[in-house]
């Protein structure tokens, strides 16, 4: 989810007057102290805001009033970010704010190129090496994890990002709490509706299989997940189709047993997280298909993803469809140790 698209749309016509803005920046400025006030918990809006925003108050203060009260007008002037900061390899990593509640932690962080030479144009990716470490002794149940990126500023060469972590073994305790990583994705580019400019017109019947054991399943029938373990792969055909950065390709089309099965060879899915997702196809009338499932295998030696993509459909329908893929790459892997340690209360 695109947080902070979401809450400029919800809140754009929302808007302080200049006087307000500027009463609150000279009382900033005062060096007078706020009246006394309850802690406040920072909502999600507020919270991904500030990290939209984490450089200094001081180096440009009406912008930030302005976004903040957009956001959460009369709140402005009582919160400010709250950044502890490490670095490592160029990248510094600064927690911008983080709240507990109940069962649920969240961390509001920004990440930045300080070389302007490692993130480019887009966002890095923290490739799933991050932890948020806190007490759980005896606690044996799983923790529920997100991360989503909030915003990308090429300018300033900051991406920042909102953290979500549910306890299901109970209450989230307060006290020492530590954020770390030790991976980044750079160079990530995302492709959508990449047409696979495939000719299906001659798709062969029972075309040849080969049996491996998957890696991946993707069923809305739950009972494959514990059935299948091992799949008739479509034997590699050529080059089918292959797209214009050479990391995705079609490798093989058939259709047997009332099914069309498309099978597609990925580079890099280990080194760079590389990945696609081919699962929509439109017949020859308009009408979007999706698959019914999805088997794939890994060829670890050599960093290639194999995918095959199962669409029931009559054979005479098959020359007439078209056919698209999402495409995910990045150029590079960065290995570094990034932590910050902070202490939260409930």
């Amino acid at each position: 989810m695109d947080f902070h698209k979401q809450y400029r749309d919800m809140n754009e016509n929302i808007t302080p007057s200049d006087t307000l803005v500027q009463q609150t920046i000279a009382k900033m400025e005062s060096g007078r102290p706020h009246r006394a006030r309850k802690p406040l918990k920072i909502i999600l809006a507020v919270a991904a805001a500030l990290a939209c925003v984490s450089t200094a108050v001081a180096a440009n203060q009406e912008a930030v009033l302005r976004v903040l009260y957009q956001i959460a007008p009369g709140m402005a002037e009582y919160l400010q970010p709250v950044g502890q900061v490490c670095e490592d390899r160029g990248v510094k990593l600064e927690v911008v704010s983080a709240d507990v509640e109940g069962s649920t932690a969240k961390v509001y962080l920004s990440l930045t190129d300080t070389t302007g030479s490692v993130f480019g144009d887009a966002a890095p990716d923290m490739y799933d090496s991050w932890h948020l470490d806190y007490p759980r002794l005896g606690r044996t149940a799983p923790l529920s994890c997100g991360c989503s990126t909030v915003d990308y500023d090429p300018s300033a060469r900051t991406a920042t990002y909102f953290l979500q972590i549910d306890d299901l073994g109970g209450d989230v305790p307060a006290g020492a709490f530590k954020f770390s990583f030790n991976k980044l994705l750079i160079g990530k580019v995302e492709q959508e509706d990449v047409p696979v400019t495939a000719d299906l017109s001659a798709v062969t019947q029972n075309a040849p299989t080969e049996n491996h054991d998957i890696n991946g399943l993707s069923a809305s029938d739950i009972s494959l997940y514990e059935t299948m373990h091992d799949y008739d792969f479509l034997v590699p055909q050529g080059t089918l189709w292959q797209s214009e950065n050479g990391v995705c390709a079609l490798i093989a089309a058939g259709w047997r047993n009332g099914e069309l099965h498309l099978h597609y060879r990925t580079d890099g899915s280990l080194t760079l997280d590389n990945h696609a997702d081919f699962s929509t196809l439109h017949l020859a009338d308009g009408t979007e298909r999706m698959c019914e499932y999805t088997v794939s295998y890994k060829d670890f030696d050599n960093d290639i993803d194999y995918t095959e993509y199962v669409f029931p459909m009559a054979y005479e329908d098959v020359a007439g469809c078209t056919l698209t893929g999402d495409i995910y790459t990045a150029s590079d892997l960065m290995d570094g140790s990034w932590a910050v340690s902070f202490r939260l209360t409930q």
